[in-house]
């Protein structure tokens, strides 16, 4: 399912994967017999409009599990695709098309598209939330991601808890205090676990999946509703280098995110007893 938001971007990107697959699957002696009952969709950097000259035109066609293993065996003999390199079925063409260096491929089959789904919902489900289809004939993306939504939905309130939970430990953890110079290493994972966190719950925040590292600065200003506060405070935290400084970058970060899971229903109680997770499940803490 295609993001409203991505319509500006939507018409140009399944225009290239259009002229890509006529261009470059179509005549392909293996591919091509393949493609029409194959769901066809572009992800990544050119799906919503922020591809540069170093971008790759990324495309994933997902198939059914029996025609997908069918195509693994034929592109095997024809020397195309070594299962010791890689598990999936990954082409890359390095040869340039119009202003991309090269195209990245994914094959698919059904069940390891709902395989990457069931690994890391959260970012599984942003990407095929972001993704632009050319078509999808058989419904496979289409039934995968609705029911990945579904079950991201069941979860949210055990994801809010957990993310937050982390985020409060990694912070307390940056508190000042006098330590040893070995130390240093293990404050810089601490602030880098609360950053992480807390752009991710900017989306948690409003009930969305959060996207792979990559994204979740430029997307949590883009795409929620506190995100470009929660994004100033990181950035003020990044940016801190003295013991106090630091102590009220962190302060400011944990007041953001705490208002913005606010603004999303997470009760003010829970998040004042943060602590008590997992051993007290959401629902009991509201």
């Amino acid at each position: 399912m295609e993001d409203p938001n991505l319509q500006p971007h939507a018409g140009e990107a399944r225009r290239l994967v259009e002229i890509y697959l006529r261009e470059r699957v179509t005549p392909h002696p293996v591919l091509h017999p393949y493609l029409p009952q194959a769901a066809v969709c572009s992800t990544g950097s050119v799906a919503f409009g922020a591809w540069d000259e170093q971008s790759d035109l990324d495309v994933r066609l997902v198939l059914p599990d029996e025609e997908h293993t069918r195509l693994a065996t034929e592109l095997q003999a024809a020397e195309l695709w070594k299962p010791s390199r890689d598990f999936r079925l990954h082409l890359i063409d390095r040869e340039p098309f119009r202003r991309f260096p090269g195209v990245d491929m994914i094959l698919l089959s059904a069940s390891q598209l709902a395989q990457e789904l069931r690994f890391d919902l959260s970012v599984g489900l942003w990407i095929y939330s972001h993704a632009v289809v050319w078509q999808d004939p058989l419904g496979l993306l289409e039934a995968a991601t609705r029911q990945a939504a579904a079950q991201f939905q069941a979860a949210l309130p055990d994801l809010r808890c957990e993310h937050y939970y982390r985020f409060r430990q990694a912070r307390n953890d940056l508190e000042p205090k006098i330590v040893p110079r070995r130390l240093n290493t293990l404050l810089a994972i601490k602030r880098g676990e609360a950053v992480r966190e807390a752009l991710r719950l900017a989306f948690l925040a409003d009930g969305k999946p959060y996207p792979y590292d990559k994204w979740l600065e430029t997307m949590a200003e883009q795409e929620t509703r506190c995100g470009s506060g929660i994004v100033t405070a990181v950035r003020a935290l990044i940016g801190a280098r003295e013991p106090h400084t630091i102590e009220h970058a962190s302060k400011v970060l944990r007041d953001r995110v705490a208002f913005a899971l606010q603004q999303g229903g997470v009760s003010e109680r829970w998040l004042e007893q943060w602590w008590l997770w997992p051993y007290v499940a959401p629902a009991a803490a509201s």
